[in-house]
């Protein structure tokens, strides 16, 4: 498992909040605004020789935007990435990442990295991620995803970039459900 990392001066310059991060053995959800480092600290611990992580753990990494099958800049990636693609292809870009995490085979102790595990999904849609995130977690595996959707909060370690955003997100979702009344 990935207990903690320290981002080198390159990523720790793209990342709002200071110091190191920690993160739990099971689910962990960073939360933050447009630009304020959630990808890149999901890259940073997927594959940067410079930041200093903690733990051991073999990680894989999934981008929902760039699994879209039909984004002409999505790199093919590996054999398994390749196969999710072509799965996508008869797939709605919200169905491709429950996919991914309904078949991705995760060993104990691995981590699964996910970016935006919420892009095109509906909410019933959300709870099945979060439904799959769970199972994850009870199989010994461990989840470190980025996210602007609050209700990916629930029952997870929940580290923020900005302090106060996932209260601001709450209260944002609680506002415009009171308008609609």
């Amino acid at each position: 498992m990935i207990e903690g990392i320290q981002l080198c001066r390159l990523h720790a310059l793209r990342v709002c909040r200071l110091g190191g991060l920690s993160f739990t053995p099971s689910i962990n959800i960073i939360i933050g605004p447009n630009k304020s480092g959630k990808s890149t600290i999901l890259k940073a611990l997927h594959n940067c020789p410079h930041c200093h992580t903690t733990g051991t753990s073999s990680s894989s990494y999934l981008n929902t935007s760039t699994m879209n099958p039909h984004a002409p800049t999505a790199p093919p990636g590996d054999m398994r990435n390749m196969m999710l693609r072509i799965r996508g292809m008869f797939s709605s870009h919200g169905e491709i990442a429950k996919k991914a995490l309904s078949t991705l085979p995760l060993r104990k102790c691995e981590t699964l990295l996910i970016d935006e595990p919420e892009a095109g999904q509906d909410i019933a849609g959300m709870h099945q991620i979060l439904s799959a995130f769970n199972i994850i977690a009870q199989r010994g595996g461990q989840v470190i995803a980025a996210t602007h959707h609050p209700l990916l909060l629930r029952g997870t370690n929940v580290i923020e970039l900005v302090d106060g955003w996932a209260e601001t997100m709450l209260d944002e979702c609680k506002s415009i459900l009171q308008e609609r009344q």
